[in-house]
């Protein structure tokens, strides 16, 4: 594969000064003519917190440049600029100083310039002093340098200029004139000066961060028509896999971060909001499969950070073993109040569905399938037999029968889905409070029938400062889920009843509805297999989640002293599900029932607190030290009440107290416990040399009481290369820093109890109520550990017009939690032991680059790839090559999740019959066969991606932008179980795919894959095998044309008549296109972690479009 990235060198400040701007406004704060002016030109412009960006200006240009334009603008306010890089530097006007004049005889000779002793202070830009700060004579060699106080004393001509510099900071001239006492403000460097990311518990300067972090801005995925910010993670970072569950909205999305690394304790990363860690579990409870993040508007979403190698990750320690996300939401400004509108409207539909037989083929197949299972027969005899099957008059003739119609089961069950979304936000503040208030309304109804979401939020985040030293902050997010579904989006196991997956097996020439328009065979008495309508079942079954989440925290910092700062930070996570499954007496399912209800209410809660104390000082000759130490205690409780009844006298009446028989009524109760101790020492010199240790003390009630607490360290350590004398004439490099990391984290993601001798109470002795063990207690159970070695190198070449990074890993995960079976007289099957091992290793690439930038056009393009390798090598003892008893996909010297399936050999082209290789290496004709051991599974690729990501363009031109981005996974294999049974050719009265019957085997001589139709018995299935041979097998890697966007942002000078401070209209669309070989609805769905099957009743992801419009005033 290759990439090619074009760049050209940065525009001199001429050249930026020479543009030309167009822009009318009038009495507006110069704050907002300079973001106009950033959006015609693409130039940063750069200020500081002291230069006041409120006073009020007008500018009228027409086809200007941008030198007069700005003096226009800034010579009113006493304020100036410098083009510094591609940046412009807003500062205050130099001040004039007057020169003293020297009186001298005319008799004299020439004197020497008068030396006078200047003494001074350097701060920066918020007034905290910089040590370390080099004050230069100009034009000689004599300097000195600051002391810790940020002081320095010097001796000048009175008429001299001092040149103050320090790394990070733009150099300013000062002239000394008659001032003996100096104090000296330093900008900090727009180009110089990094960007921060949010490391855990502090913010970190990206420029010496040495962990591998991976980061991705609001703009990136700002007004997606998404329900959770984890679906627009996908392609956009390194070493991230997003996996989205199907097209059901608010739906599951799986990341992985690295790999696979537990085979019972899940591979969620830690999700951490604005310092709080929150609950992402599946809080349905299987009723409906709600995602547990989507309870966060991601319009309201600063920044997100991913933590990916232990080095940065292993601040939380046991929890971290999966790798960690961040999310920062937005804050307010100082400044007046700002208001903000934004909506949009699209639709969704199904991607391409799946082609089936018409009428005529069904039964020209079915005719064969009996024909070859009962050679003896008559054709007469035959032709009967199929139309009594299809309910169809036996006496119909040919013509008749290519006569008719052919319905389309599967369409019926998909529709275009309705999307729009509404949000409202307010924001401001002065010098002691600001302050954002944001609500919003999302609907989208799915692609199916039955399945839609809905989700009300209201945000509220407040920063008060009542005094210098002390600053109060608080975050509170309210939301209101509501998701319907069908009864396979649920979770229901009769996947059978998913219209998504029946009702193209319904025979084709079944009208869906009568004439009248009312449903056909609500309570079935359809011919063949499916004698009942899934979509007239799927709209009045009532299947519905309801979530109720609060997020709040609270946090007081408190700057003991200007270097050390005390934050105490408190945080819930509240949540109440309620959800509802009613079965329908008007169905088939629950007609004998006379109705089914079903209740499950959920409610949890974590409480977390955590303290910290942050040490952050700057040392004379460019050393820096952060330290930090604190600790963290978690309460979580999950309370759930189940109730279920059947039996009742209306469908109208949908309450449990109608139920004539109250079925179950029950209840339970878990929790844990969590204490954690964390220190983190962060140090680096001038930038060029960095280091990172951390060290994390965790406890937790899961594990055995010879066990409950763990120790989890970890090291890193940086060097930029540019930084050194020896380059800093190359100036096209800008940074080429290499790290290195090592370090260990854990995973708790177990059962709350699984270290405990647990008992059950359903049971009996004697005809009266008992209990009896149920699970052997193991006091040495202890954490899953992780230990992580990252090598690295971040670079910026070209004044930033090409930046990226790489990143080569190693991830060993041990101590792996598996049942391992225990000798039969104790007792009990199995318990719990740390006995197994994965090993991921991996390559990332991450490029970003400027590919053109001319006059007011510019064009930047982003490329990810990682390339991934898992591999099992440590199970229990006694297993002897095989497979893990539960999880047949999990075997010694391969990766998780191999396809160990039976071999599939073919077609015999003489007989139609398939065949299979068996254990000896013959050929078979039942390599399943009950009472035989006739076949060896072999291993034939992994559900695991071989390397994955993704690739973005993004081009703008004079408020006009457009971005693409492309995703993919590619190199892995599935069992397509969905189009598996779709694929009986005549097996049974169901239908089929067309593609099966075109290609089936009709004649001897015949080469093809697809063996001859065949009614019923076991020959078209490998007897019980057929769900593990590899005639299913599939490539499923594909790419993804994943997301197209285009916006325009409206000049400001249509605007101001309208009170209006900027406006932009935007579209959108998603899943446009896939490449891909699989066959089935969609390469892209999620297998459950602990059972690996499954993709039978997936639903497609959809094709959405959506047309939105953003105002501010």
């Amino acid at each position: 594969m290759t990439l090619q990235i074009s760049f050209s060198a940065g525009l001199n400040a001429q050249g930026i000064l020479e543009r030309r701007v167009s822009l009318s406004m009038v009495n507006k704060p110069l704050k907002e003519v300079l973001q106009a002016l950033n959006q015609k030109t693409s130039i940063d412009f750069v200020y500081s917190s002291k230069v006041d960006v409120h006073k009020v200006v007008s500018v009228q240009a027409q086809n200007k440049e941008l030198r007069q334009v700005l003096k226009d603008v800034l010579t009113p306010t006493r304020l100036d600029y410098e083009v510094v890089g591609t940046s412009i530097v807003i500062k205050e006007s130099p001040v004039p100083t007057p020169v003293p004049v020297l009186k001298k005889s005319a008799a004299a000779a020439p004197s020497l310039p008068v030396v006078v002793p200047v003494r001074g202070k350097v701060v920066d830009d918020k007034g905290e002093p910089l040590p370390g700060v080099t004050v230069l004579v100009k034009g000689t060699q004599t300097a000195t340098v600051t002391d810790a106080n940020g002081a320095f004393s010097i001796e000048a001509p009175a008429n001299a200029s001092l040149m103050v510099s320090y790394l990070g900071f733009l150099t300013q001239e000062v002239k000394v004139g008659s001032q003996q006492e100096l104090t000296v403000k330093l900008v900090p460097d727009p180009v110089a000066l990094g960007e921060v990311v949010v490391t855990g518990y502090t913010v970190q300067e990206k420029r010496v961060v040495t962990g591998a972090i991976g980061q991705i801005k609001s703009r990136e995925i700002a007004n997606m028509p998404i329900q959770s910010f984890d679906q627009a993670m996908q392609g956009r970072l390194a070493g991230v896999q997003v996996q989205t569950a199907s097209g059901v909205p608010g739906g599951k999305v799986s990341i992985n971060i690295r790999g696979m690394g537990s085979i019972t304790a899940g591979n969620e990363p830690l999700y951490i909001v604005d310092g709080v860690q929150i609950n992402s579990e599946d809080d349905a409870g299987g009723t409906v499969g709600t995602n547990p993040l989507s309870f966060l508007n991601p319009n309201d979403i600063e920044s997100i950070e991913v933590l990916k190698d232990a080095a940065a990750a292993s601040i939380y320690g046991a929890q971290a073993a999966n790798g960690v996300v961040l999310i920062t939401t937005k804050s307010g400004d100082e400044g007046p109040t700002k208001i903000s509108v934004n909506m949009y409207r699209g639709f969704a539909s199904p991607l391409p569905l799946i082609k089936m037989m018409d009428s005529q083929q069904y039964l020209d197949v079915r005719m064969e399938a009996y024909r070859n299972r009962y050679p003896d027969r008559t054709e007469g005899a035959i032709r009967t037999e199929v139309l009594q099957e299809s309910m169809l008059p036996i006496n119909m003739t040919d013509a008749q029968l290519a006569a008719l119609p052919t319905y389309d089961w599967q369409k019926a069950a998909f529709r275009t889905g309705d999307i729009y979304d509404v949000e409202l936000a307010a924001s401001g503040g002065n010098k002691t409070t600001t302050y954002r208030l944001s609500a919003s309304y999302n609907s989208s109804e799915g692609n199916l029938i039955g399945i839609d979401f809905s989700r009300a939020t209201a945000k509220l985040r407040v920063q008060h400062k009542p005094t210098r030293k002390l600053t109060i902050s608080t975050n509170i997010n309210l939301s209101n889920i509501v998701q319907n579904g069908t009864q396979q989006s649920a979770g229901s196991t009769g996947f059978m009843s998913a219209p998504q997956f029946s009702s193209p097996m319904i025979l084709p020439f079944i009208p869906i509805t009568l004439e009248d328009g009312s449903p056909n065979n609500p309570l079935g008495g359809f011919p063949g297999e499916l004698r009942y309508n899934p979509i007239y079942t799927a709209e009045v079954n009532f299947i519905q989640g309801k979530t109720r989440a609060l997020y709040s925290n609270i946090i007081l910092s408190y700057d003991i002293t200007k270097d050390l700062n005390f934050k105490s930070t408190w945080g819930l996570d509240y949540r109440n599900i309620n959800a509802e499954q009613y079965l329908d007496p008007r169905t088939h399912e629950a007609y004998a029932r006379r109705g089914y209800l079903s209740i499950r209410n959920r409610e949890s809660s974590t409480v977390s607190g955590t303290q910290a104390l942050t040490y952050s000082k700057r040392f004379a000759g460019g050393h820096r030290l952060t330290a930090l130490a604190g600790a963290e205690y978690r309460d979580y409780s999950r309370q759930i009440s189940f109730s279920a009844g059947e039996g009742f006298s209306t469908y109208q009446f949908r309450h449990m107290s109608g139920a004539a028989t109250i079925l179950s009524s029950t209840g339970s109760w878990t929790g844990y416990r969590q204490l954690g101790f964390f220190s983190q020492a962060n140090y680096d010199y001038k930038k060029k040399y960095m280091a990172s240790a951390i060290l994390r003390y965790d406890g937790s009630s899961k594990f055995g009481a010879n066990n409950r607490f763990g120790l989890f360290p970890a090291f890193s350590a940086g060097w930029d290369i540019a930084a050194e004398d020896f380059l800093k004439d190359v100036r096209w490099v800008d940074q080429f820093k290499l790290r290195v990391g090592y370090g260990e984290t854990g995973n708790s993601a177990i059962d709350h109890f699984a270290s405990r001798g647990l008992f059950t109470g359903s049971s009996s002795y004697g005809g009266q109520p008992a209990i009896q063990p149920s699970s052997l207690e193991n006091p040495d159970l202890r954490w899953e550990r992780n230990a992580s070695t990252n090598l690295g190198v971040d670079f910026s070449l070209f004044r930033k017009r090409l930046s990226g990074s790489v990143d080569a890993f190693h991830r060993r995960s041990k101590d792996l939690l598996l049942e391992q079976p225990v000798p039969w007289y104790g007792g009990y099957e199995s318990m719990y032991r740390n006995v197994g091992e994965v090993v991921n290793r991996g390559l990332e690439v991450e490029l970003n680059g400027e590919v053109l930038r001319v006059g007011g056009f510019q064009w930047n393009s982003g490329f990810n790839i990682t390339f991934m390798d898992n591999e099992v090598t440590k199970l229990y003892e006694g297993l002897n090559g095989e497979s893990l008893p539960g999880n047949p996909s999990v075997r010694i010297g391969h990766p998780l999740r191999t396809n160990f399936v039976a071999q599939y050999a073919g077609v015999n082209s003489a007989t139609g019959r398939p065949m299979w290789w068996s254990g000896n290496g013959t050929l078979t004709y039942n390599p399943g066969a009950q009472g035989t051991n006739s076949y060896t599974p072999y291993g034939r690729g992994s559900q695991l991606a071989k390397y994955f990501g993704g690739f973005t363009n993004t081009l703008s031109f004079k408020g006009i932008e457009v971005s693409a981005l492309f995703q993919y996974d590619m190199g892995r294999e599935y069992l397509n179980e969905q189009n598996r049974t779709w694929y009986r050719n005549g097996q049974g009265a169901r239908n089929g795919l067309e593609r099966i019957y075109l290609m089936r085997w009709t004649e001897p001589g015949q080469v093809t894959p697809v063996p001859r139709a065949i009614n019923g018995g076991a020959e078209t299935d490998g007897a019980t095998h057929i769900l593990s041979s590899s005639r299913f097998l599939e490539d499923a890697s594909y790419i993804r044309f994943k997301q197209l966007a285009a916006s325009y942002a409206i000049p400001a000078r249509f605007l101001s008549k309208f009170k209006i401070s900027s406006a932009r209209v935007y579209a959108q669309a998603v899943n446009l296109y896939t490449w891909t070989a699989w066959t089935g609805y969609d390469p892209e769905f999620l297998i459950d972690d602990e059972n690996f099957t499954s993709n039978q009743g997936v639903v497609p992801q959809t094709r959405s479009y959506t047309l939105g419009v953003e105002f501010g005033f």
